[in-house]
């Protein structure tokens, strides 16, 4: 049996940095692919080129060595043999992928999304677009209790554009392809993101509870009256989570009305990435360049993408800009990717011959 699976980066929009607190988050998959085309072999062995990276991995179906963090498609192999659908024989896996790498596009979560799909359909397993993500998920950031969200797995394995609800009950609901003209860069620095990720998660984790269990927390007050002993710090850490909160819902609002409002759209972003950049601190001075140099150059807002510390961003314009705006982002330092939002799901796609 050959067949190939794929599956798409993404970009948030809006709610970075609060899909693990079980607040809505809107994301959109790109048409940049993560790619794994596979082949059956006769024995128990699975092999796994990894183009991209030069290095290659195999795996023993019958005796799987047990996974050190970040080991993905280990741990879905294991996953896959705790819960019964691991597949009976094995198979050769070659991968590639169009996504920035670890940059905080889904490069790593659009690979686990296709080698999920690769394992479940190897295995005759019923399976759908929100079983694939969820079935990442649990490899991804259960397995090893990491910090994060599931926008990413989500995103990854069922496109579009996705308004995602966690509470009460996970819900993603489909949202109109965004207008404009979008482009992702790469700004060409190393990100640290679980170190980021447990930074600006976890002291807002305390406070937000602290808050509740005073009984002042009121997600719509402003100016919010917070806790009397509450530091300067304390106090911009959680003016940051009011107020991205209050720009996903107004960004989401948005981008559901028949005929969005590019400008309000590029607004929102703008505002929602100065907080992030100031309020608690995960993007760079870089990308913050690269950011205002494609603004000059006739972009209408754009913000930090993924987890921050470093990685990409993204900017949208009108079509008439696109030509400029990419050019001042390669000028700035940044890597240019022109890409379309909305794209397909995870896939699973039969050769031609």
């Amino acid at each position: 049996m050959r067949f190939s699976a794929s599956a798409p980066g993404r970009i948030c929009l809006f709610g970075e940095h609060q899909d693990y607190f079980g607040f809505p988050v809107v994301a959109s998959a790109i048409d940049l692919r993560a790619t794994i085309h596979t082949s059956s072999r006769e024995d128990r062995l699975v092999q796994v080129q990894l183009t991209d990276l030069n290095k290659r991995c195999t795996y023993d179906l019958d005796d799987l060595e047990n996974p050190n963090p970040r080991e993905y498609l280990l741990v879905a192999l294991h996953l896959a043999k705790r819960e019964g659908w691991l597949p009976q024989m094995g198979w050769d896996a070659e991968v590639s992928s169009q996504i920035p790498m670890q940059a905080g596009a889904s490069s790593s979560s659009a690979l686990l999304v296709a080698w999920c799909a690769v394992i479940a359909h190897r295995s005759g397993q019923n399976w759908n677009q929100e079983w694939i993500a969820r079935a990442a998920w649990r490899a991804e950031v259960e397995w090893f209790n990491e910090p994060g969200g599931m926008m990413d797995q989500t995103v990854c394995a069922l496109g579009g554009t996705q308004l995602i609800e966690f509470d009460p009950v996970y819900n993603p609901v489909l949202l109109p392809v965004p207008p404009g003209t979008w482009v992702l860069f790469d700004s060409m620095e190393p990100k640290d993101t679980l170190g980021i990720l447990s930074r600006a998660k976890d002291r807002r984790l305390e406070l937000i509870g602290e808050w509740e269990m005073l009984g002042g927390l009121d997600w719509n007050l402003r100016p919010p009256e917070f806790p009397g002993h509450w530091t300067k710090e304390d106090q911009r850490l959680m003016m940051t989570t009011l107020e991205n909160r209050r720009i996903s819902s107004e960004g989401a609002m948005a981008l559901s009305e028949s005929t969005p409002d590019l400008a309000q759209i590029g607004s929102l972003l703008q505002e929602h990435h100065q907080w992030l950049s100031q309020g608690i601190e995960v993007s760079t001075p870089r990308i913050d360049r690269i950011l205002k140099c494609a603004q000059e150059s006739g972009a209408m807002g754009g913000k930090i993408n993924g987890s921050g510390g470093g990685g990409t961003g993204f900017v949208v314009c009108q079509s008439r800009h696109n030509f400029a705006v990419i050019e001042a982002i390669d000028k700035a330092g940044g890597q240019p990717f022109s890409v379309a939002l909305g794209a397909q799901g995870v896939r699973i796609e039969q050769p031609l011959n």
